[in-house]
This record gives structure tokens, sequence and C-alpha cells, in this order.
């Protein structure tokens, strides 16, 4: 599989409300999602550190108020479990999820936390 492109965010939302598969992710959600390193549940012990220990990176207010925004898109009823399930895949963490439904609803929770 092709890797998807980096894009800022600012881009125009029409490229974001492409089907996942086809959907370029921003440098924020890229950058998240590698935080979800191999050893990473074996470091926390529960999801409310797993989700500070994945954001901590993000300091800045605008990095932080993009990746809630793309999050937002992403998490919106446009995009089926199917595909943001793929999205993930396509992305470099380490954390699987095989349950679309429970992607969803968990990038939901780590949006609340920004």
């Amino acid at each position: 599989m092709t890797p998807l492109p980096r894009v800022d965010f600012a881009s125009a939302r029409h490229f974001l409300l492409r089907k996942a598969t086809e959907m370029k992710k921003s440098a924020e959600f890229i950058d998240c999602t590698s935080q979800f390193y191999q050893d990473l549940l074996d470091d926390v012990s529960s999801e409310d550190e797993m989700i500070d220990t994945v954001l901590s990176p993000f300091k800045d207010k605008s990095e932080r108020m993009k990746l809630r925004d793309y999050l937002d898109i992403i998490t919106a009823n446009e995009f089926s479990d199917e595909d943001l399930r793929k999205l993930w895949w396509s992305s470099s963490a380490d954390i699987a999820f095989y349950d679309g439904a429970e992607l969803r609803a968990f990038l939901k929770r780590v949006r609340n936390r920004l």
C-alpha cells in the first residue's frame, strides 16, 4: 500500500472529506499515531494514562487544535468504521484496532482530551 502524503490541516477541508483510503493525513495525526509504539500498553496502566502519554508531545496550542479538528473530521459519521480502521492501519501506529467502532470511540476520547 502506498503511504499517504503528509498535509497541513490548513489545506482545503474538501481534501479531508474523502474516503479514508484516499484521505491525506494531517501532520499532527501522523505525529500522534507514531506515539502508539509497540510496548506502550506495557508502559501505562490505564486508557487515561495512554491518552496522556500519546498527547504529551503536543505542547503547542495550535498543534493541539489542528489535531482536535482533524479527529473531529475523521470520527464524523461521513466515514464508515471500515474506512476509519483502514486509515489507522495505514498509519505508523504499532497498536492495532480491529473494530472501527471501537477505534472511533477511542479517537473521540482522545479528541475530548485536547
